[in-house]
């Protein structure tokens, strides 16, 4: 046990082993043993460590809870059921038994009983916030949102660091449009993992809450994306203060000062520590004083970000570009909640391009020549790649890169921001359910990035409407212009 918790698995499978070679009928080792091999995605001796230690005692709950949650990940739903059917044999009043059972409906698509049991953990543990948060959103998917609200507000009484509540709240909200609700659940994310280990600079000044001619601080708490969009916010801002400085990324710096230069862009919480000020913001707390009404939108500004000009020129002779339409590319999202849905493989994207008199450039960040390499290979598609620009560092070269373009073409990433920020043309691939503030739910514009156009899946992990849709409108434009 000490093993596995210092990460070293190997040890801690021998050190069973020898435990059983020991003892034949240590049911513990074996079920750990299984628990280590679930874990390494080893099924198959999983299962049968798990079934071991069930034949040597027949009653052995936490085996069978283990199987079946096994079975349950491998998709093998009956297997599953049948196994968290015995645990609630064994001990009737098992709650986990029943949340189990109801998790495996949920994923056979059955929410009539999924919802039986979820219902039935709540009669056992009133308090369990996963059966709330589960029923809510059978009860939102069933077109019942008020229903849904009424779980996850019960959740927010007992447990307000259960982020998943005020998340799915927001995003009811959000197919609503009603952004006042929106932000004031959004602020719920100071209260959960990672943010409420946050300290906050300014420890002793107010929050500011739109009082006007002050000299204010905003200070950024989050990836590069949101900068990029709660900076969309920041020349409104500006107008509202007598001063403003803003604590962003310093990838972003040259860009921010370039196209907003009566304000103060600072490069840490150093720099902005020293600053005087009445009052101070975290920068995602912004849109709740000034974004609370869809005609609020109206206001957005287009274009608050500019490339480098020299830059741009240089890059252009470079790359020794053709008379051709240019296009930027790219395919994945790192570093996020939802990156395998939000991606796509950049060998799909023939799907889009084959046979088009177009040029490709690579605006993807990362380490991606294998799969420029590979889908050239295949396609005879060549994707242009600049050894200049540091796409993920450099966000002023990949900015130039991007005004180079006639158009982009983008999963959800931080190109994709970036992109919006300057004003470019930019057809962005959303999968199914993406439900969040930048691009609502149903929608197919941008209310935050004007120049955008959003192409969304109409079935679960299936692109194949989007691909078509895409290239039907690029055929349309290179053709019909």
């Amino acid at each position: 046990i000490i093993l596995k918790r210092n990460g070293r698995v190997e040890e801690a499978i021998d050190s069973y082993k020898r435990a059983i070679s020991l003892k034949s009928d240590y049911v513990q080792a074996y079920n750990n043993l299984g628990i280590l091999y679930k874990d390494k995605q080893e099924y198959e001796d999983a299962i049968e460590m798990f079934k071991k230690a069930i034949s040597l005692k027949s009653d052995y709950v936490q085996a069978y809870n283990n199987l079946g949650i096994l079975y349950k990940d491998k998709q093998e739903y009956e297997d599953a059921i049948e196994m968290f059917t015995k645990v609630k044999e064994l001990q009737p009043d098992n709650h986990k038994s029943y949340f189990n059972l109801a998790l495996v409906k949920r994923e056979q698509g059955l929410n009539e009983e999924a919802m039986k049991f979820f219902l039935k953990v709540l009669d056992f543990n009133p308090e369990h916030s996963d059966a709330k948060y589960n029923i809510s959103i059978i009860k939102n998917e069933n077109g019942l949102p008020e229903e849904a609200k009424k779980y996850l507000l019960e959740i927010l009484k007992t447990d307000q660091k259960y982020e998943n509540a005020p998340k799915y709240l927001a995003a009811i909200a959000l197919k609503q449009e009603r952004f006042e609700e929106v932000w004031r659940y959004y602020e719920y994310r100071w209260k959960a993992s990672p943010q409420d280990q946050v300290i906050w600079p300014f420890q002793h000044k107010p929050l500011w809450q739109g009082e006007r001619g002050k000299h204010v601080s905003l200070w950024r708490e989050q990836g590069i994306g949101d900068d990029i969009i709660f900076l969309s916010l920041v020349p409104e801002v500006k107008e509202m203060c007598k001063s403003l400085s803003v604590y962003v990324d310093q990838r972003l710096q040259d860009l921010c000062k370039r196209a907003m230069p009566d304000i103060n862009f600072v490069k840490d919480l150093e720099e902005l520590e020293n600053i005087e000020c009445d009052y101070h913001l975290p920068l995602g707390s912004v849109p709740g004083l000034i974004r609370n009404d869809i005609s609020d939108f109206d206001r957005t500004v287009k274009g608050y970000m500019k490339a480098d000009p020299l830059r741009v020129e240089t890059l252009r002779n470079e790359l020794k570009l053709k008379d051709k339409m240019v296009i930027g590319i790219s395919w994945k999202s790192n570093n996020s909640l939802n990156q395998e849905k939000k991606s796509i493989q950049l060998k799909d994207m023939e799907r889009i391009f084959s046979g088009l008199d177009v040029v490709l450039i690579n605006l993807q960040y990362g380490d991606v020549d294998d799969e420029i390499r590979e889908f050239k290979e295949v396609t005879g598609i060549d994707v242009v790649q600049c050894a200049s620009v540091d796409n993920r560092e450099d966000l002023d070269g990949l900015a130039a890169l991007i005004e180079l373009c006639d158009l982009v073409v983008s999963t959800s990433n931080v190109t994709v921001h970036l992109a919006g920020a300057l004003a470019k043309e930019t057809w962005v691939l959303l999968p199914y359910i993406l439900v969040n503030f930048w691009w609502l739910s149903d929608r197919p514009n941008s209310i935050w990035y004007p120049s955008l156009s959003l192409y969304r899946q109409t079935k679960p992990d299936n692109w194949e409407n989007v691909y078509l849709s895409i290239r039907t409108e690029l055929t349309n434009k290179l053709y019909l212009s």
